[in-house]
């Protein structure tokens, strides 16, 4: 069957008279050849339930309930026991059989006719039933696209989850604490780290545009260029292949705003491709020092160059790297949270441990919006200089 004919309404008649058949289809005959609706008749309810047993496209069903056989209630039930949402049944009754036309419409009856037919009356009744037909086809339609949504954006979670590391690193002048809430709609945040064979340390924190499976995709890109690369690879090369690479993979409009922080030799190298500025706690000044910097995201533009700065840290020294789910976090009356405060909070806990401060700035981000789950993913990594 094409799909122009699966488009058409087709309506089952089961009544043991003839001579309905005859007049239903030349009441309806400009609709019939219009291709407006299409009839099948059955002349009692077993004739019937093969039909739909048979021909699964059956929409709506137009039954009398004295039947030899099998009468129109007990139909009514074979009907409901089908379970199919999209089946429609009218019942046709004596005038005055009230008892059966409320028994029928307590069964699932959509609605009733009442003999003599009133083959005006039966045209509203069809045109009503098959309208509301198609408005629950648009809903169950709706449904299933949502239904197709969540279960891309669960897969996305799940794939952006398992790019994440599963431990943290363990050295001894370096004590690192990441941490990552997910929002409803993923939207692309990673973090990652890798250990270079001569000690040295690259820390990486991300976020990509969109939502999605999109961003979970970009998300798989970045972590295979990042741990194909030695952590002791030279910061302006490693961002310049991978904004080529992102680039000529044709994201499209979309981009990676990627920050990393290379630790080697007592030294600190650091770039930022477009996410929110590296905080330093300098424990002998006892102050923050937002370090900014406007590198383009990758895959923004094909020959972006990226500079690199150098940190000079200390014994008590702490870093933050976050994306911009906390500070861009707004609270039930739409204020956000802001960089200032994040600079505020990290200075009061700077003085604690790695972990004592992401948990701080958890808390912090469940305080301000407790009531809901935030609209971006909220992510932050901190090292402590020990």
């Amino acid at each position: 069957m094409t799909t122009e004919e699966n488009m058409i309404p087709k309506i089952l008649v089961v009544d043991d008279e003839p001579d309905l058949e005859i007049l239903i289809k030349q009441k309806f005959r400009r609709e019939i050849k219009d291709g407006k609706y299409k009839f099948v008749f059955a002349g009692n309810g077993v004739e019937a339930l093969d039909r739909l047993n048979e021909d699964e496209d059956i929409e709506l069903v137009l039954t009398d309930i004295n039947m030899p056989e099998m009468d129109g209630l007990t139909l009514l039930k074979k009907i409901k026991e089908l379970n199919n949402p999209l089946l429609h049944s009218v019942i046709v009754s004596a005038y005055g059989d009230i008892i059966n036309i409320r028994t029928a419409m307590n069964g699932g009856a959509f609605d009733f006719v009442v003999k003599p037919i009133d083959l005006n009356d039966l045209e509203i009744t069809i045109k009503k039933a098959v309208d509301n037909l198609n408005t629950l086809k648009s809903a169950l339609n709706a449904r299933d696209k949502l239904v197709l949504v969540q279960n891309e954006l669960k897969e996305a979670r799940e794939l952006q989850l398992s790019m994440l590391p599963k431990s943290l690193p363990q050295l001894d002048r370096y004590e690192f604490a990441f941490h990552m809430q997910t929002a409803s709609e993923v939207g692309g945040d990673y973090y990652d780290y890798t250990v270079g064979e001569n000690g040295s340390i690259c820390v990486v924190i991300g976020d990509a545009t969109g939502h999605g499976m999109p961003a979970g995709t970009m998300v798989s890109v970045m972590k295979g260029l990042f741990i194909s690369k030695p952590a002791q690879m030279r910061l302006e090369e490693f961002f310049t292949n991978s904004n080529r690479t992102v680039k000529h993979i044709n994201f499209k409009r979309m981009m990676m705003a990627f920050s990393m922080l290379n630790f080697q030799n007592g030294k600190v190298s650091y770039i930022n491709a477009g996410m929110p500025s590296l905080y330093h706690y300098n424990s002998s000044l006892k102050k923050v020092i937002e370090i900014e910097s406007n590198n383009m995201p990758l895959g923004a533009i094909i020959g972006s160059t990226y500079s690199c700065c150098q940190i000079d840290i200390s014994s008590g020294d702490a870093l933050l790297l976050l994306s911009d789910g906390l500070p861009e976090l707004h609270n039930d009356a739409n204020t956000i949270f802001g960089y200032e405060k994040v600079a505020q909070v990290f200075e009061e806990c700077a003085e604690k441990t790695a972990t004592e401060i992401v948990d701080r700035f958890k808390h912090e981000s469940r305080e301000w919006m407790p009531s809901s789950e935030p609209d971006d993913d909220i992510t932050f990594a901190v090292i402590k200089v020990n």
